[in-house]
């Protein structure tokens, strides 16, 4: 366990005082790669310099192990759901992509699931490195869904263990029930401190691999408040013994410093092939613990990095493979359609508007913000971008329900951390200072406790996902089966331009 940081230059001086070694190793790691096999412009990083990508990520893995083959590198879980490649493919094109990334081990997240648990199987199966999980069971039996609880690595002449686990929470808050039908996750810290047991006395060093969870339950790419966004992993340290190093996924959150909790080390990034974490550990076999580590996130320009060609290869072909689909062009857009997880977004706006459209009942639609995943540019909009902007297999859902309903739904919505309901032009609504929603008005009227509406929603939020939990009370729930992708691909082929507007639907006070 890491106990105190100690200065380089004094840790060679007790190595020679007490004969004893200090072996130093690199641990490399990424989390939420989110299907970025292709280099991308995220605006809190550049305007105009695309970064990440799977080749960049491959050439600084190759690079760094050929100058340190006592390197080792984890991914902590959602590679799949993105850009339309891994849509296309149920997920494919991604893991066979990922086995050129020179990676050790992964553990899974919940976005593997998106198109069923046996697809997940199948996808998994097709993974040249170890894939570890050891709380995911087959639903009434003690069989793992994945039986690999965990890997041993020998690197740097010592033994390291690396547990995979899921997060209870993020793996019911955020999966669509519907694919997840046979199987149930458990206990992350019962099982965390069975395998670890189990480790302890045949391993130098433990390490969690974990697809954890975070309250916000919205993407919280780029969010300064560290702690606050890694406050699972924090609290599931301070809940074991004997756990050296914790490389989290899910809360889309980097970590600049590592954080200690417990003498446990906790590191992530920012998700999105955006960054390359790089934790050098400085491990004393004397007295067998880690005395010291340094910790960083390496941006991934993709003007600074030469793509690696074996992945570039791979790519093309999965490109070239799924383009046919998503170069249909459905309509032109006048601006940049733009996402927004704590505000109103006309990206959102669009989405809403589209399946408020989609029946006549409908007396209006919502659109959970975090299911919005990639802005569109102006110009000509492909079935490639929709399928971006929104990954999910999600279908259209119309749940009749009350105006008290409305307002608990719309109050768990304004509690949320960067997030907010992204709503249809005929509904408005106020979030106030507190965390409630206020001013809930159906075409400019206030609406009625005891009256009764039909809402439009994706079935994850109408199943519970994301904590909606309001909506298994609805009086009547009518899932049209009509994928929401296809909803919006046919209100958008009714005109040859569409102009985004963001219109004062949603006002955060």
């Amino acid at each position: 366990m890491i106990k105190k940081t100690i200065p380089c230059i004094f840790l060679l001086l007790i190595s020679f005082i007490s004969h004893a070694e200090i072996k130093s190793m690199s641990i490399l790691y990424t989390n939420d790669l989110h299907s970025h096999l292709l280099p991308s412009i995220q605006t809190r990083i550049s305007e105009t310099r695309p970064v990440g990508g799977f080749a960049n990520i491959a050439t600084l893995v190759r690079e760094k192990k050929l100058s340190d083959p006592d390197t080792i590198y984890i991914d902590s879980g959602d590679y799949f759901s993105g850009p339309y490649v891994s849509t296309l493919t149920n997920g494919a094109a991604v893991i066979e992509s990922m086995n050129y990334l020179g990676l050790d081990v992964a553990c899974i997240g919940n976005h593997e699931f998106d198109h069923g648990w046996e697809n997940t199987l199948e996808q998994l199966n097709k993974a040249s490195f170890p894939i570890v999980n050891g709380n995911i069971f087959y639903k009434n039996s003690d069989q793992l869904f994945w039986d690999n609880p965990y890997v041993i690595l020998n690197k740097a002449g010592l033994k390291i263990g690396v547990i995979g686990l899921h997060g209870k929470f993020a793996f019911y808050d955020t999966i669509n029930f519907k694919m997840i039908e046979a199987i149930e996750t458990r206990d992350e810290v019962y099982y965390l401190k069975k395998y670890i047991a189990e480790l302890k006395p045949i391993t130098d060093i433990i390490i969690l691999s974990i697809h954890g969870g975070m309250p916000g339950r919205q993407s919280s790419i780029g969010l300064s408040d560290v702690e606050r966004s890694l406050y699972a992993d924090i609290m599931l340290a301070k809940e074991v013994s004997d756990l050296d190093i914790i490389i989290t996924g899910h809360a889309h959150t980097g970590t600049p410093q590592a954080l200690i909790s417990n003498d446990t080390i906790i590191v992530s990034t920012n998700a999105y092939t955006s960054e390359l974490g790089e934790l050098q550990i400085f491990f004393d076999t004397e007295k067998k613990e880690i005395v010291s580590h340094k910790n960083k996130l390496i941006q991934v320009f993709d003007d600074e990095i030469k793509d690696d060609p074996s992945m570039l290869k791979e790519i093309i072909k999965w490109q070239n493979k799924v383009e046919v689909i998503a170069s249909k062009p459905i309509t032109q857009s006048t601006n940049k359609m733009e996402r927004a997880y704590g505000s109103e977004s006309n990206m959102g706006n669009m989405f809403a508007d589209a399946m408020s459209s989609f029946d006549e009942r409908i007396d209006f639609a919502m659109v959970n913000s975090g299911a919005l995943r990639q802005d569109i540019n102006a110009g000509t909009i492909t079935k490639g971008d929709l399928i971006s902007a929104f990954p999910f297999p999600n279908t259209l859902v119309m749940a009749h329900l009350s105006g008290d309903q409305i307002k608990i739904i719309f109050d768990h919505a304004a509690g949320m951390t960067n997030g907010v309901l992204q709503v249809s032009s005929e509904f408005q609504y106020s979030i106030n200072s507190s965390g409630k929603a206020t001013a809930l008005k159906l075409n400019d009227t206030e609406i009625k406790g005891d009256e009764m509406y039909w809402v439009a929603a994706p079935n994850f939020v109408t199943q519970g996902g994301d904590g909606y939990l309001e909506f298994r009370n609805a009086v009547h729930i009518e899932d049209t089966g009509i994928m929401i992708v296809k909803i919006i691909e046919e209100f958008l082929s009714e005109t040859n331009e569409y102009q985004p507007l963001v219109e004062n639907r949603i006002i955060v006070n």
